[in-house]
This record gives C-alpha cells, structure tokens and sequence, in this order.
C-alpha cells in the first residue's frame, strides 16, 4: 500500500524530471564537456586545442563581433518600436487599438526566414523595391540591407512584439494613480511616461531586451539570408560552417555555443544586477481601474506610428513575396505560374511539407502536456523540492537555440538508441528547448485560480485527475491554447536548430526553402514562403475556432 502511495504521490515528479534531465541538462552540459576533449588514440583526454583554435583565429573573433553588434542592434530597434506600443495600447486613447494591437502582434507568425527574404526584395542595393524611387530620382542606391544595420533592422522590427506583449502586460497591471499624481503635479503626458511611467515597468523592459538579444544571437535564418550575400558571418553561420566540415568539427561546434551561452548569461546577469535592490512595487490590495490617458491630437500621428510599423512587417513583405513569386525570375518584368505549380507538383515541397507539419504538431502538443504537468506539480503539490522542474525546464529559454541544438546532436550521436537521423531527435530538440515557455504561460494561470475552487471539489469527493480535469483544466485553457500555438508557430518555421539535426529523410519545409535560397533562386524562395506563411496561419486559425479563447471566470 505504501509502495503505491509513493507511485501516485511522486510518480508523476519523478517521471517529468527524469525526462528533462534527459533532454535539457545532459545536451547542455556534453556541450561545455565537447569543448575540453579531444579523441586520442580512441581515448578522450581533456585538451584546449578547440579553445585555443577559435582564440587565435581572426574569423572567429569577427563572428563574435559581428554577432555582438547585431544583439544590440536589434535589441535597441525591438525596443524602439515594442516599448511605445506597449504603452499605446496598454494605457492610452488609440483609435482603432484593439485591431491594430491584433496587427501588431502578426509578425511573431512570420518566418524570420521569410522576413529576410522579403527585405532582400524591398532593400538589396539593386534589387530592392524601396530603391527604385531614389535610383529613378538621383541615380543612387541609398538602402542596403546587407550590412550589420540592414540585419539589425529586420531582425529588431519581428522582435519587437515581444518586447510588446511583455511591457503591455506589466502596463496592464500597474497602478495607474502614479501616472496621475505626476500629471496633477503639472507633468506633461510625455514627461510623465518617459519618468514614471518607464522606470516603473523597468523590470518588463529589461526581459524583453534580454530575450531579444538572446534570441537575435540564436537566430541563424535571417544573418545567413542576409549576411552570406556581403560575407558577413556570425557565430550561428560558423557552426553551421564548422557542421559540414568531413568530419564534422564537433570541438570547434561547442566552443562557439559556449560563447552563445556566455553571451546569454551575461546579458541575462546584467538585467538582474540593474535591477538589484530597487523596489518596483505597484500594485497593492487597492482594486483600480485605469483610465486611459486622452492623447488629443496626437493619437492620429500614433495610429499612423503603429500602422507604418505594419506596412513595414506585414504590407510590403507580403506584397513584394507576391511580387516575386509570380515573376519567372526577380523582377524580370515576365509573370509566370510555375513557381506556383512547383508548390503543387514537387515531391520535395509535399514531403517536406509533411515532415515539418508532424514534428510541429507532436512537438507542440508533448510540450504543452509536459508544461501542464510541470505547471501543476509546482504550483499545486507539496512534495519537496518541486521547483526544480521548474528550473529544469526554463533552463534553456536563456540559450540560443543553436547551442542548444549542438549538444542534443552531440548527445544522441554517442546514445545506441537509433534516434539520430530521424524526426524524432528533432521532436526532442524542440520539447527540451521550448517547453519553459509553455511552463511560463500556464505556471502564471494556475496561480490566479484561486485553490478554494479545487478543494471544494476534492471535498465533494472527486480524485486529484478528475478535479484536474473537470476544474482547473477548463479554467487554464486559454493559457494552454495560447501556449501550444505560440510553439506550434516556432516549430513550423524553426531553422536554427534542424540545420544541425535534419538528414535527407528528415528535411524540413525551413530547410528546403534555405536550400532553394542556396542556389540562388528567389522566385521560387519567394513561392515557398508564401505557402509556410499560408499553411501556419491556417493551423492557427483552425486552433482558434476549435477552441475559441473566450474569458473564463473562476
């Protein structure tokens, strides 16, 4: 009898913790080991010759400041754009906010891949659409998007709603009678944000700049579209380099995801040494309810500020993907369907197609299940040390994916388990990296259901699992929607990771159109991108209608 109770009572832990150890702390840790070994004579033996290769050579350094320069870059522009979004949305008088708020979040579903394709098309010295009026006016190419500015750019403005929705949300929850003690005090509308209202949201501000910098340095699509063009390369693009080398250079492969790891702790450091020992209390027993604050005129020129932000994301990369798909080759002035057709006739387009919708689909759903499990273990037991799941599974949110995708090949290369070259060491790559946002999302709903709600239904004689279930499950459900779409919409279009772990069975819709792009043809790329941007807001509004996200009281 006791044997079961322990089964029942710490079953469930240890299974989850077992299974994130496996994937999230054995792949990172044979990472930092691949660094310091080296095989000689069949024997690994502890050597710095990885380390002492990627210190003494030039290339190597200028990845690293290339790819430095274009965190903050893109940091600083996410920011730019996110932060006074957030803010128009969140506590002022914008017309038309809620549509445009919905707008402004859309470019989280576009492909960084297909961003950077489209840019090429608005931006590239001869190619690009937005240098026609000047080259017809004054004869010049005044934008270039193949330089660490032009990068910068397009990774920051399809980073920016999440610097969004993160500030919003600490917006959304702040006691607004600070703002109007400061504007009865005589302070203008824009003094008041810039010195209440900002320091107040710092923390929110400072997670949003740390993971866009931490997901621009990961980021392997958009610097090598992009970058490959002028040689401009990065630490990803050197992994990916070092990758096809015969043999692959595993050593030099782990050296560079450490310093995508270093780089990541020290950005994630600093926020919290900047906000050590400051107090950002706000909200208090008190209930409010904040008023927006009247922009007057000046709304129409912040509409227009958030509708520009949309053309630039949404509008012009679509329109000109379009464009370029139905031209036989770029802006050739000639239209054709074939690049159409291909999509419909091509054995590579449908079974890649297929690859990428299966991983996505059991990816996303195996990490939303395991971030429930974890969620409600930590939030709702008392077995000790519980929280470790918890830190097992946001563990990797700090670490560029493609560090993260090194060690799990790295790790299933040496297992006997044949899970190498198949969808499933792609499937487990994704649960291990991504299951701490599900934890996040669904861990912060939980806690505002209130316990009382569950332990009515315990005393009216329903187990933990049917309580689960008919209780807490319907009332976090929008959480866990939200959560299986926002990964399903990373899984589609992820290419920084499966660029290590794909073979020819397993290639993905992300890398074929990267191999299309190789070889020089954006019509077809264009074509290509097109159809993932199609086929993932389909998923995703089916999701939606399935299970609409209506507001549950509880």
């Amino acid at each position: 009898m006791r044997v079961i109770t322990f089964i029942r009572r710490y079953g469930l832990f240890g299974l989850a913790t077992v299974a994130m150890t496996f994937i999230v702390v054995v792949p990172l840790a044979i990472v930092v080991l691949q660094g310091f070994i080296s095989p000689v004579r069949g024997n690994w033996q502890l050597t710095l010759s990885h380390v002492t290769l990627v210190l003494t050579r030039w290339p190597y350094w200028a990845a690293l400041f290339n790819t430095f320069v274009i965190g903050l870059g893109a940091t600083a522009i996410a920011c730019a754009a996110g932060i006074p979004m957030a803010w128009l949305f969140a506590r002022t008088n914008l017309p038309g906010k809620g549509l445009l708020e919905k707008l402004a979040t859309i470019p989280i579903f576009i492909p960084p891949f297909v961003g950077a394709v489209a840019w090429i098309l608005l931006a590239a010295p001869r190619i690009g659409a937005f240098n026609y009026p000047f080259r017809a006016l004054m004869g010049l190419e005044m934008l270039n998007v193949y330089t660490l500015t032009g990068i910068s750019w397009v990774i920051g403005i399809y980073l920016a709603p999440y610097v969004m929705m993160i500030v919003g949300a600490a917006l959304r929850s702040m006691d607004p009678s600070l703002e109007e003690a400061a504007q009865v005090s005589g302070l203008s509308r824009f003094r008041t944000a810039v010195t209440v209202t900002l320091p107040l949201v710092a923390p929110a501000i400072l997670s949003g700049a740390v993971l866009a910098f931490i997901i621009t340095i990961g980021l392997f699509g958009t610097p090598v579209v992009i970058g490959w063009a002028r040689q401009l390369y990065f630490i990803t693009s050197r992994i990916y380099l070092a990758s096809q080398e015969v043999p692959p250079a595993f050593g030099i492969m782990a050296v560079l995801a450490i310093y995508l790891i270093v780089l990541s702790l020290l950005a994630t450091m600093l926020q919290r040494w900047l906000i050590k020992g400051r107090s950002f209390v706000t909200v208090s027993g008190k209930g409010f309810r904040a008023r927006p604050i009247v922009l007057g005129r000046s709304r129409w020129f912040a509409a227009g500020f958030v509708w520009l932000y949309c053309f630039f994301t949404i509008v012009a990369p679509v329109i000109v993907l379009i464009g370029a798909a139905f031209s036989t080759f770029t802006w050739s002035g000639r239209f054709t369907m074939e690049n159409f057709e291909y999509l419909w006739t091509s054995q590579d387009v449908r079974i890649t197609l297929q690859n990428s919708l299966l991983i996505a689909l059991i990816a996303a759903t195996v990490s939303t299940i395991l971030g429930i499990v974890i969620s409600w273990t930590t939030q709702r037991t008392t077995i000790p040390n519980r929280q470790i799941l918890e830190y097992l599974a946001v563990l990797p949110v700090s670490v560029p994916g493609i560090a993260f995708g090194v060690g799990v090949a790295l790790f299933w290369l040496r297992m006997p388990i044949a899970i190498y070259g198949t969808i499933w060491i792609i499937v487990l790559a994704f649960i291990g990296r991504f299951t701490g946002y599900a934890v996040r999302s669904i861990s912060s709903s939980i806690v505002q259901v209130h316990p009382e709600l569950e332990e009515s239904a315990r005393i009216a004689g329903y187990g933990w699992i049917r309580t689960f279930t008919r209780i807490t499950l319907p009332l976090i459900r929008p959480s866990i929607v939200a959560s299986w779409m926002l990964l399903f919409s990373i899984f589609i279009t992820e290419l920084s990771m499966v660029v290590l772990l794909y073979t020819a069975n397993t290639r993905t819709f992300s890398v074929l159109a990267f191999e299309v792009w190789n070889a020089g043809n954006f019509s077809q790329v264009a074509s290509l991108s097109l159809l993932q941007l199609v086929v993932g807001v389909v998923v995703l509004q089916t999701v939606q209608l399935l299970w609409p996200q209506r507001n549950v009281h509880g």
